[in-house]
């Protein structure tokens, strides 16, 4: 309740919109201007920058003195560089963090409502919004392939929270004390199923993720990664999927093995023998999960025990020394 010397803006979370980019200039000014014109009134933009290179910093500069910027010295990719932005939002007083890709746009409302459905349950400690389609007031291809069920609700505008699985990460609201508990990104996935892997294990923990209805965003979706052009990208997500599936905390080890081998088999059925190089695809990236096995045993250990991934992978502590 708001006391006779508070204004509504003093008793709102404060919340940090921490916007991942790597040479992605042409998205970032439309992002912003959709933050500022959401009309949230404590919120505070950080750009992340990928060691980008095509003047997204400058322009940012230039245009946006307002917004705080984290370098990072190299393309870190999703999981690594949010782990290292996520402190400095926290040190500015951020109640709440927004994991955001930089193709997003938010509808007018969208951030209060999402603090409004985090307001109802101290046990939420992940949101997502619902997303449109690019050009259209439909609901977006991960609306309709992820969350058909909450399309009713969506289009009624409805403010209840809906409990899901995982939010995508393009526009995922995380509060300080899930991050505190769940622990960081896992850096073992760089990038793809980072998200679900987090929010299961806030799950794990006993959180709530939830998508709200009323919460209204669009994700144009690839402007990042252009993943259509990138082969090694599609190999990363089909890997990472089958990581996903193996370490499953709620589960055994061995029936996550279990269940992750049919699908590698339906995997390769439906292609056989008509097209033989998607057949030839998900055998090499199956062997190369089985040559990470242990790896993946341990981070399933790690996740069945609620402990903390590390902050950085590996790879990159031992390059920087």
């Amino acid at each position: 309740m708001v006391n006779s010397d508070q204004t509504y803006a003093e008793v709102l979370p404060h919340i940090g919109i921490l916007v991942l980019n790597r040479n992605g200039k042409e998205w970032l000014s439309p992002l912003y201007d959709s933050i500022k014109l959401d009309g949230y009134p404590t919120v505070r933009i950080y750009l992340v920058d990928n060691a980008s290179d095509d003047g997204s910093v400058e322009t940012t500069i230039e245009r946006y003195p307002d917004v705080t910027i984290i370098r990072m010295p190299e393309n870190l990719g999703y999981c690594m560089a949010y782990n290292l932005a996520m402190p400095f939002a926290f040190a500015d007083g951020c109640e709440w963090v927004i994991w955001s890709n930089n193709d997003i746009l938010l509808e007018n409302g969208c951030l209060g409502e999402l603090v409004k459905a985090a307001q109802i349950d101290s046990r939420i400690g992940v949101l997502g919004p619902a997303f449109l389609a690019w050009e259209s007031y439909e609901p977006n291809y991960y609306m309709i392939g992820n969350h058909s069920y909450a399309i009713g609700a969506m289009k009624a505008r409805s403010s209840i929270p809906i409990d899901v699985e995982w939010v995508e990460g393009s526009f995922l609201m995380v509060s300080r004390k899930c991050v505190e508990s769940t622990g960081s990104l896992d850096p073992y996935l760089f990038f793809y199923w980072e998200e679900a892997d987090f929010c299961r294990r806030a799950r794990y923990q006993n959180w709530r993720v939830v998508l709200v209805p009323s919460a209204l965003a669009r994700h144009y979706a690839g402007a990042s990664s252009n993943e259509q052009n990138n082969g090694s990208l599609q190999i990363l997500k089909s890997k990472n999927y089958y990581i996903y599936k193996l370490t499953n905390p709620f589960k055994g080890f061995f029936k996550n093995f279990i269940n992750t081998l049919h699908l590698f088999l339906v995997n390769v059925k439906q292609f056989f023998p008509k097209k033989l190089s998607s057949v030839i695809f998900h055998i090499r990236v199956f062997a190369n999960v089985l040559k990470e096995i242990l790896l993946i045993y341990k981070k399933w250990v790690r996740d069945r025990k609620g402990s903390k991934p590390p902050i950085l992978a590996r790879n990159f502590q031992n390059h920087s020394g």
